[in-house]
């Protein structure tokens, strides 16, 4: 057997040997592979041999890095500073190398890169990091949802199903299996919002080759959320975009919760001396429960020098958000977590995040129920392409 059949081996199936001696003599011969680094650290750490899991942990790490794997980087470093926990100019060393480090453009980096320090560390400080064989139903329909998966190796294949008439029959529902999607490396799924909801799966998600995933439990994802409110819209563009690729018909994945579209007025309530309110016209992408992102008509507020020239600093600013109709009108509080700049119809503009208030569910609900019911109103759905 060839030195990279053996390898191919070890990362695909079960480890050969229960012996460190001999796993460790098959990692000399290949002492540049991060995920053989990792996997071994892996199995020191179930052997109790932590010091030395930390050392093979951040050297896989450094690998990972230096490739443009970001995703695979933080979460072998993180691994190893759930053993050896590192002083505070180190910690913020590597988080911030992250942010500017090249990679190859994945919106998973994208999102990575999008977060300061704290955040990075506070979304990653809570996983699990898993391995799953071929034929492996890690997500069934009706099941809750209880974590945010990332994709590290392998493939999975997302099913999706659709009733069959109103009523089951003979207490079982009927179900047409729709085309699904394969889900693979940098890969991010999960039906984790509303928080203010019980979610349950609508799909079934099964191993297709050996798989490693990362998992951040949905308690886990509230508080940070709560605490960053631009990780809760970063994680929602992201669920967006990875629902879009892979999808091999248009029945694969719709995410209507995190794609509506509909028209709607922002006032910005600039903070210090009393002025009056900027008022913007636009349109809505990515509307929840818990937020939105806003994009100006370009024929109002203009370029993003001009629109950021009419509130100085628009991150935190204070807002209103106003959906109307023909008799009736509906607003909601909030303020703006980050802005960032996009082309809309050949004209550069910023779009703006925008966080609501912390109101009662059933204010955001009815909210989201207006907006539905407006006439603008139209569902993005992940047919249409990806941003």
């Amino acid at each position: 057997m060839s030195k990279a059949t053996i390898l191919e081996h070890i990362l695909e199936g079960p480890i050969l040997s229960d012996s460190v001696e001999e796993f460790g003599s098959v990692v000399k011969e290949f002492p540049e592979d991060p995920e053989l680094l990792k996997l071994f650290a892996d199995f020191l750490t179930a052997k109790g041999k932590k010091p030395s899991a930390a050392q093979h942990y951040s050297k896989a790490s450094e690998i990972f890095l230096g490739s443009g794997r970001l995703l695979h980087a933080v979460v072998a470093k993180m691994l190893e500073w759930r053993i050896d926990r590192p002083p505070r100019k180190t910690l913020l060393r590597f988080l911030s190398a992250i942010s500017v480090h090249p990679h190859d453009e994945s919106p998973v980096n994208r999102f990575l890169q999008s977060l300061v320090p704290a955040e990075l560390q506070a979304l990653f400080s809570q996983f699990n990091c898993d391995r799953f064989p071929s034929g492996k139903t890690i997500r069934n329909i009706g099941e809750p949802e209880t974590h945010l998966w990332f994709v590290l190796a392998g493939e999975l294949e997302e099913s999706y199903s659709q009733q069959i008439g109103q009523k089951p029959k003979s207490n079982t529902q009927r179900i047409q299996q729709g085309t699904g999607r394969l889900l693979r490396q940098n890969h991010v799924f999960g039906d984790v919002f509303p928080f203010t909801a019980i979610c349950t799966s609508q799909c079934v998600i099964e191993t297709t080759t050996g798989t490693e995933v990362v998992a951040i439990p949905r308690r886990r994802l509230i508080q940070v959320c709560k605490k960053f409110p631009k990780v809760e819209l970063g994680i929602l563009k992201l669920l967006q975009i990875c629902s879009q690729i892979g999808a091999d018909s248009p029945k694969a994945r719709r995410g209507e919760r995190y794609a509506m579209q509909v028209n709607m007025t922002v006032e910005i309530h600039p903070a210090g001396v009393p002025k009056p309110a900027v008022v913007l016209n636009g349109s809505a992408r990515d509307l929840s429960i818990s937020g939105v992102s806003f994009i100006p008509e370009t024929n109002g507020a203009g370029s993003p020098a001009k629109l950021a020239a009419l509130v100085k600093d628009l991150d935190h600013q204070r807002v209103r958000i106003a959906i109307s109709s023909e008799a009736l009108s509906m607003s909601i509080p909030g303020q703006i977590v980050g802005t960032r700049e996009l082309m809309v119809n050949g004209s550069r503009t910023l779009c703006l995040g925008i966080q609501f208030d912390e109101v009662s569910p059933r204010v955001r609900g009815a909210f989201l129920a207006f907006a539905e019911g407006t006439g603008n109103f139209d569902k993005a759905r992940s047919e249409t392409g990806q941003d």
